[in-house]
């Protein structure tokens, strides 16, 4: 049902041939932390309120020795390996499995608030630190700069991320409908759609960053991921740091493969795509396998930030020595981060205290109230936990711990809601608007978005506008621009940036958001057809009736439809005890005002501004139940955060498609003899009716129901009205 492409070229070289609930901030923060080991219980003690000074100066005193240790760790490294029979593999790994892996029993200092005031302290102790003891260490330093380059030449961490666009490659780029496009199939993802940029480089820009050797090399643009070997799998091949790799087989605890890696098939193919840092869009992340989703993010994320901490942290030094020197250095060959550094590595947690309060289990969750509703697994496992939408939190790694609740322009990652985001950010229009921490994004993560239509799709635009701007205020940020990279300075930084997106299902905003995006490298959409759709879990038999309306996500042609077509219908028959069902608010608003406005028909109406008002919710389903109201107006959202059993339905009417595919056929078994009412059966023993309205727009969704076959057949044909019985 796709558009295809039949013809594919490339122009450069293949080099590798609204969550409602912030149980995905916990989540989230529980695979960084399995990933880094960093938490060790036998050693953690949590302090009160009345030490917060005292665990300020142990902070303090903490990252000043950290960063004297962290240079002497280089020197001893690039020590090693300047042995005739040195390890290389020992001497690049030694740094993270003392930082990362947590040889070392460290004490974690759960101060609640003390991070956040205290960061630019912090990073002054860290700075003034690493700064120590680097006369002795410049030879070592060039040595362990030149052994990375040497096994990085292929990394795209520096293919992507240290060279310059040209200002024509980027126009290009840019050019979003010249890109090329064509289908691949993969072993465990599927049919994937990749497109990639069209772009002509006559004369390559010369790398940032990089060794003489590299500096012909073709700019990393329009690359092709390849499924990866799944028999002789490594993750060498993709850069993955070594002690990340340690932390694996602990971290990925709901792995299924008994593989040396842990890593299950979905894993593999997931990590090969995320480790070419191009764009990718995976609509089959359900509650199934989210465990495996966010741990293979989690890695790439976590092994993007420790490979740039490590450059900065080499750069600095070097530049410490030369100035102690007095000699000159360009400053070009140490353009290592944007506008806001990525800071240190993690191996103890603090302000767990404050963390467990804000966003631990609390005393209802413990008696497992939601699974007693007896409401469908993807609900439960959505809505446990806390579930407010406006949470957000920032985390700092520091050699020694990672900081949680860390000011947003010292932090490494941020999880947060677009709910969350749009309150500390403020309306973008608004001068004073506090957003400049989004503009070195270097990956974006947006992990179960089809939860973000559910609740306010406009935070999602507002933050994609504001991510990777220029910053309003460039002297509140502290950045040395020396040490900025030029692709950011020239405002090329959302070509360089790396947008995921995981949803459960197709939904087209999706879609047309991942399609605005320019990443150089390329995007990959994971688009598999549908054999069956959830038509076929229909339990309840009925008649189905499919209009197609005329226009493209017309409102207007939808609402006329229904009052001249549909609903005169209904009232010539008095056909009562019938829903329906409303995706859009305002489509919700406009029918409940025009059949008041009629004053014959008598309506119940429920919608998620009702979520929290229990009494009118039950005089609703009550009314309509006894037969008192003929119809009943339920809104998408509503069903979305409730999942109620409505009793007494007959009749159902799709005003528009669901969102979720699996919404359609848990209204119509709503239908069920079970749920009517006793007194009132006799009255409506004919046959049940569902009745959907749908344009040609409306393809996905109708996919999602139908399946691909049948969707392309009503699609495609010249009849406006199609009749068929489901639940056989």
């Amino acid at each position: 049902v796709e558009d295809i492409d039949e013809s594919y070229h490339v122009s450069g070289e293949d080099e590798n041939t609204d969550d409602s609930s912030s149980d995905e901030e916990c989540a989230g923060t529980d695979a960084v932390a399995r990933l880094l080991a960093t938490f060790n219980t036998n050693s953690c003690k949590a302090v009160g309120s009345d030490e917060d000074e005292e665990d300020d100066d142990d902070d303090d005193e903490e990252e000043e020795e950290d960063g004297a240790e962290e240079e002497e760790e280089v020197t001893d490294v690039t020590d090693e390996g300047s042995d005739a029979n040195g390890d290389t593999e020992h001497a690049e790994s030694e740094i993270e499995n003392d930082i990362v892996a947590g040889e070392k029993n460290m004490e974690s200092y759960a101060g609640q608030d003390t991070d956040t005031s205290n960061d630019d302290d912090d990073d002054d102790a860290e700075s003034l630190g690493e700064m120590q003891n680097v006369n002795d260490s410049t030879a070592a330093l060039d040595e362990e700069e030149g052994e990375d380059s040497s096994q990085s030449q292929g990394d795209p961490f520096s293919l992507h991320f240290e060279r310059n666009l040209s200002e024509t490659a980027a126009e290009q780029i840019k050019d979003t409908k010249s890109w090329i496009s064509n289908f691949n199939e993969w072993p465990t993802l599927g049919r994937i759609k990749v497109e990639v940029p069209n772009v002509e480089v006559k004369i390559p820009k010369l790398l940032l960053l990089a060794e003489e050797n590299q500096s012909s090399s073709m700019p990393n643009i329009a690359v092709i991921p390849q499924p990866p070997e799944k028999k002789n799998f490594n993750l060498d091949k993709f850069y993955i740091r070594k002690a990340l790799q340690k932390n694996i087989l602990s971290a990925n605890i709901s792995g299924s493969c008994e593989c040396p890696t842990s890593l299950t098939d979905l894993q593999k193919e997931l990590l090969s795509v995320l480790s070419s840092y191009c764009d990718m869009y995976y609509p089959q992340a359900t509650h199934e396998n989210w465990e495996e989703v966010r741990t293979v993010y989690a890695l790439h994320a976590i092994n993007h930030i420790l490979k740039t901490r490590k450059k900065i942290v080499n750069h600095s030094a070097k530049i410490t020595k030369a100035k102690s020197e007095k000699r000159y250095e360009d400053s070009d060959n140490y353009r290592d981060q944007g506008y806001s550094r990525p800071r240190g590595k993690a191996v103890t947690i603090q302000n767990q205290n404050r963390f467990r309060e804000d966003f631990g289990p609390g005393d209802e969750e413990g008696k497992d109230s939601v699974s007693k509703l007896n409401r469908p697994e993807d609900f439960q496992e959505t809505f446990k936990g806390d579930i407010s939408e406006d949470f957000k939190i920032g985390l700092k790694l520091t050699k020694s711990s990672l900081k949680l609740y860390a000011d947003f322009y010292n932090s490494d990652i941020i999880i947060a809601s677009p709910l969350g985001l749009r309150y500390v950010m403020g309306n973008s229009s608004n001068t004073g608007a506090d957003s400049d921490f989004l503009t070195s994004i270097e990956i974006l993560i947006m992990d179960q978005a089809d939860v973000f239509m559910m609740q306010n799709w406009e935070h999602v635009l507002v933050l994609m506008e504001t991510v990777n701007k220029p910053p309003r205020d460039i002297h509140k940020l502290d950045v040395d621009l020396t040490r900025v990279r030029l692709w950011s300075l020239d405002g090329h930084s959302p070509l360089y940036r790396q947008t995921v997106l995981f949803s459960s299902t197709h939904i087209d905003h999706n879609r047309a958001l991942i399609s605005k995006c320019t990443n150089l490298t390329g995007r990959l959409q994971v688009l598999n057809p549908v054999d069956n759709g959830s038509v076929q879990e229909v339990v309840v038999q009925a008649e189905l009736v499919l209009h197609r309306i005329a226009g493209m996500r017309d409102p207007d042609s939808r609402f006329r439809f229904f009052t001249q077509e549909i609903f005169p219908q209904l009232r010539s028959s008095m056909r009562s005890h019938t829903m329906v069902y409303i995706p859009d608010y305002c489509d919700y608003v406009r029918l409940v005002r025009y059949l008041k406005e009629d004053g014959g028909t008598s309506i119940a109406t429920i919608n998620e501004y009702m979520v929290g008002q229990n009494s009118k919710v039950a005089k609703a389903r009550s009314l309509f139940f006894d037969g008192k109201r003929q119809f009943l107006l339920y809104t998408e959202r509503f069903h979305f955060y409730r999942r109620y059993r409505i009793k007494g339905i007959r009749h159902i009417i799709f005003y528009d498609l669901p969102s979720y595919p699996h919404f359609f056929s848990e209204i119509c078994n709503l239908m069920v003899e079970a749920n009517q009412n006793p007194r009132t059966r006799q009255k409506h023993l004919g046959t049940s009716t569902v009745t959907v309205l749908f344009q040609r727009t409306d393809l996905t969704k109708l996919i999602g129901i139908l399946g691909s076959k049948r969707a392309s057949e009503v699609i495609n044909s010249t009849k406006i009205v199609h009749l068929c019985v489901i639940g056989k």
